[in-house]
């Protein structure tokens, strides 16, 4: 990753049949309230609340070992639970890296991001290369987003990236963490420039006039086992077991 240049659309070229959510005004919204924390935080990553930036003159806080040492990653906090879901503002940045990791992964050196080494993120290089860094990297062919929605499902062992502003899928990893592996959030707003990514609040919204969109596990799991492309417009989730 490296270099600042002008941010670029892809065209999605694919030929699929849309697949649309159920809709119900009757939602319960599966709210995950997700932090930074400070002690893993490589020491020129300065950390504002729910924000993360490059302070590249400046050590922001002594080594320790739990931090990132060399790659500029942060950890994030939340709650235990088999599905979790949250959102994450990377408006304006021309390189950065988002997903989950082992809470055991390496964090020393320089990493070398894929499922084998516990690490399921997708991530953005010189404003143009979406990438999902599968056992084998892939360079994704979709709209570059201004806001990535992370969805984790423990029970079907997925990772799921999104666009939260369209709703359009972006990538999903099959071969996911379990429960037991507990993985942690993972942030990155690399190395480039001192612009920060926000990891954004999930608000319960009741629109008057419209339905809101339900995300249940049953309608995730038709859409992995089908060929067409996810939209999410308006997500909220809803655990249906």
């Amino acid at each position: 990753m490296g270099g600042c240049c002008s941010r670029t659309s892809v065209e999605d070229k694919t030929d699929a049949s849309v697949q649309t959510m159920e809709q119900s005004t009757d939602e319960k919204l599966h709210e995950v309230d997700v932090t930074l924390d400070v002690d893993t935080a490589h020491p020129n990553l300065l950390i504002d609340g729910k924000s993360v930036c490059w302070i590249k003159e400046t050590p922001q806080r002594l080594c320790n070992e739990k931090m990132f040492d060399e790659d500029p990653y942060v950890l994030g906090i939340m709650g235990r639970a088999w599905r979790t879901y949250w959102e994450v503002n990377v408006e304006k940045k021309d390189d950065w890296v988002l997903g989950v990791t082992k809470a055991t992964a390496n964090r020393k050196g320089q990493l070398v991001l894929s499922p084998a080494n516990g690490f399921w993120v997708i991530s953005l290089s010189n404003g143009g290369r979406l990438k999902a860094m599968d056992d084998k990297e892939h360079v994704l062919d979709k709209d570059i987003p201004d806001k990535v929605a992370i969805f984790l499902d423990y029970k079907e062992k997925k990772v799921m990236f999104f666009n939260a502003e369209d709703g359009s899928h972006i990538y999903s990893f099959t071969n996911g963490p379990s429960y037991e592996d507990d993985v942690r959030p993972l942030f990155s707003p690399w190395n480039n420039d001192i612009d920060p990514i926000t990891i954004l609040s999930i608000e319960t919204k009741h629109p008057k006039s419209s339905k809101a969109l339900k995300i249940t596990s049953t309608s995730i799991n038709r859409v992995l086992h089908c060929d067409g492309e996810l939209h999410l417009s308006g997500l909220n989730y809803t655990n249906d077991d």
